[in-house]
């Protein structure tokens, strides 16, 4: 029986499943609210067509500490390439989330512990988006999830991380100062006009970016030579 079918009893009765929470949790909700996902990933650069989304078992992610050689390896690529790295921009309870993943193709003692999977368009039978399936108990990171819900799910969360350029560490900081801001008067269940508040104040339009136009920039200002451009331009656009 999956998760999603798995039903508990509490008080004598049979209690809410998982299939039942998620209308409630719809009816709750603004009829907009993929169209906000979509907007507040892309504060984090996040582009439908291309960006990974990574999901964790709540308490588990990034607990692998990776090896010498490992790190060695990471280390050159950002050297190289400006790197990668994974964000944490909010969670989910809702189990349905797994049937969704793409299972990851390294062994298990070569991830961390609570890794269970990504969303990529590419890779989705249906060619869908990642906020396209992303459930709609969705919390943005600093925003409470509501309790109620908490309690509906039983689960222990899922964590959802987002695949960004590794330079965007520096706005990545800035960004989360204002989210948790944000978070201190918002209920994940109204409007999301915290979106519109950060924009206006400058946070999130680097990441929104093209990464072409970063990298112009980054040889305007002297920080790679045109040789070095030439290779990242290859990487981008191969």
């Amino acid at each position: 029986m999956s998760l999603t079918d798995n039903k508990r009893k509490k008080g004598g009765r049979i209690a809410s499943t998982t299939l039942d929470a998620a209308p409630i949790v719809a009816d709750q909700v603004p009829s907009n609210r993929r169209d906000e996902i979509l907007e507040y990933l892309k504060l984090f650069g996040y582009k439908p067509d291309k960006t990974i989304i990574q999901v964790h078992i709540a308490g588990f992610f990034n607990k692998r500490q990776a090896n010498a050689r490992a790190q060695e390896k990471i280390e050159a690529t950002v050297r190289r390439y400006g790197g990668t790295t994974f964000v944490v921009v909010g969670r989910t309870h809702d189990p349905s989330i797994m049937d969704l993943l793409i299972k990851p193709k390294k062994k298990r003692e070569e991830t961390s512990p609570g890794y269970l999977g990504y969303l990529w368009k590419s890779k989705d039978p249906q060619k869908r988006a990642p906020h396209e399936v992303i459930p709609l108990d969705f919390a943005p990171i600093h925003i409470p999830y509501p309790a109620e819900w908490k309690n509906m799910f039983a689960t222990k969360g899922f964590i959802i991380a987002l695949h960004v350029p590794a330079s965007f560490a520096k706005q990545k900081n800035k960004l989360s100062r204002a989210l948790y801001r944000a978070g201190k008067k918002t209920d994940v269940r109204n409007r999301w006009d915290f979106i519109k508040e950060i924009r206006s104040s400058g946070y999130g339009q680097q990441a929104a970016e093209d990464p072409l136009s970063i990298l112009k920039i980054r040889l305007a200002k002297g920080e790679i030579s045109s040789q070095e451009y030439e290779k990242l331009y290859q990487t981008l656009t191969t």
